[in-house]
């Protein structure tokens, strides 16, 4: 056998029905499938993402976004405001705080110690004083407190945990997703 193609035997040969291209046709249709799915894709992309913006206050909507109304944030310098349940689970409870007039902040509603033993998080306006803080009471151990920023007080080996918070002029977006870890403090060792 040759290796030209004149040279092959006629039964190696394609046959005519090979040489049909697919229906032009089948291909607008396959383009127009593809096309429609990704729009739809799209659509839904566009209004997951737009969902903290239409819907009223408060509300809990899709990827953990707690949606409330400005009303809700506490003056600056108030007492901070607890939201749970019904709205959220005891799990996502936090305690929203307006620390200026610019910053705002979503304080978990549970501490975790070193033990790795879960504390529920309140607010203390007066602990013998004028002193306003938040207090992880763990069970079997003394209280721990924390100053109104949620920074760690004497023996506490960590800050409170945040959530991202969002403001706009007429609604407050907790992100219940991104929970904003405090860092663990540990004493450097001793200098000679």
């Amino acid at each position: 056998m040759g290796t030209r193609i004149e040279d092959q035997p006629p039964e190696h040969w394609a046959g005519p029905e090979s040489l049909d291209p697919t229906p032009v046709w089948k291909q607008f249709a396959l383009i127009g499938i593809f096309l429609v799915l990704g729009l739809v894709l799209l659509a839904g992309v566009a209004v997951f993402a737009a969902a903290p913006q239409l819907v009223t206050p408060p509300a809990l909507v899709p990827g953990d976004r707690l949606v409330l109304s400005i009303a809700d944030l506490p003056a600056v310098g108030g007492a901070p405001k607890r939201f749970g349940p019904p709205l959220i689970d005891d799990a996502h409870a936090f305690w929203l705080s307006r620390l200026s007039s610019i910053e705002v902040v979503a304080f978990r509603g549970l501490w975790t110690d070193q033990l790795g033993r879960v504390c529920p998080v309140s607010w203390n306006v007066t602990i013998d004083g004028p002193l306003r803080s938040f207090t992880a009471a763990c069970r079997g151990s003394a209280p721990v407190l924390f100053n109104e920023r949620g920074e760690a007080g004497p023996g506490a080996p960590r800050g409170l945990d945040r959530y991202l918070v969002s403001v706009s002029d007429d609604r407050v977006i907790v992100n219940l997703s991104r929970l904003i870890v405090s860092p663990e403090h540990t004493s450097a060792p001793p200098t000679p």
